[in-house]
């Protein structure tokens, strides 16, 4: 398991603000997480991958302090979760999957007592998510759509500018401008020192806003590493149209020849793509275009690989 490689945002802190080591919990027989170990620094988006069961949703309530582990242990800035959860919780917003909110309150009776459970008279970020989110806080929950409600959710999440933010599938029931408006809040809090770890299985959004991801599978860390490396280990697919001879790719490492005839053809190449440029200077080349592989095409080919092994 590669662990190297940049974070794609600044980090401003040298100490980890989340720490899992070695977390593992048990549901009875069944398995939630085991043995899971990863570092989140300062002004990281790290993103959780995996399919439905992989234990995401598992490693963040245990993050917060909702779950206790079976072993192992998870720390928020110096804090363990479990021991000293009521600190940690007062560092980290969060947002779960499914959030549940009072039904016969609007959004702003409920953003009066999520700050008077945290002692706090104000909520810095509170109208600048409101009118980003374009969140119903004038309206009764009950009265709201599923978009609406997470859009409220994510008010009371966020507005009091946590320095951790654990945020599971924030997106899924946005509309694309509440999902745009969110990524760019994130990015931004990023950019301000702030840590982000999310899950999601929106994965164009994952890689637009993600430095980082960890792919989980049946409860395992798979996979730790930044979003370039994943795409540099898979096939870019290169249409390049030429005069006179074809050119040859001897001993540029991996490739194929999907598809040719008299003066274009299309070749995938696996790995860094400057041999198959140093090999391509010596034809008469009159276009090239290299299509990169997207992150649901590393995902879906890494499950896929994993299963016929």
């Amino acid at each position: 398991m590669n662990t190297a490689g940049a974070t794609g945002l600044e980090e401003r802190t040298s100490t980890p603000t989340i720490r899992l080591d070695a977390l593992t919990k048990f549901y009875g027989p069944n398995r939630g997480i085991e043995d899971l170990t990863l570092e989140v620094r300062g002004g990281e988006v790290l993103g959780l991958l995996g399919p439905n069961g992989a234990g995401k949703t598992t490693a963040l309530r245990l993050l917060i302090g909702l779950l206790r582990p079976t072993s192992g242990r998870a720390e928020v800035m110096g804090f363990d979760t479990t021991r000293d959860s009521v600190e940690v919780r007062r560092r980290v917003g969060y947002l779960p999957g499914d959030p549940a909110l009072y039904g016969n309150r609007n959004g702003n009776e409920l953003l009066k007592l999520v700050m008077r459970a945290r002692g706090i008279d104000r909520a810095p970020l509170a109208e600048r998510l409101i009118e980003a989110l374009d969140a119903p806080m004038e309206r009764d929950i009950r009265k709201c759509s599923r978009g609406m409600r997470e859009k409220v959710a994510l008010v009371l999440a966020l507005s009091h500018d946590p320095d951790v933010i654990v945020l599971d599938e924030p997106t899924s029931g946005l509309d694309p401008l509440g999902q745009r408006a969110m990524l760019s809040y994130l990015r931004e809090r990023a950019e301000a020192g702030r840590t982000v770890l999310l899950s999601s299985h929106i994965l164009s959004e994952v890689e637009q806003i993600c430095g980082r991801v960890a792919i989980l599978r049946e409860g395992r860390l798979t996979r730790l590493d930044t979003v370039e490396a994943l795409r540099e280990e898979k096939f870019r697919e290169v249409t390049i149209d030429f005069d006179g001879e074809a050119p040859s790719f001897e001993g540029i490492g991996e490739y194929e020849v999907v598809w040719q005839e008299a003066k274009r053809m299309v070749v995938r190449v696996r790995g860094d793509a400057r041999a198959l440029l140093v090999a391509l200077a010596a034809a008469q080349i009159t276009d090239v275009s290299i299509t990169e592989p997207t992150l649901e095409e590393v995902f879906l080919d890494y499950y896929r690989d994993g299963d016929s092994e």
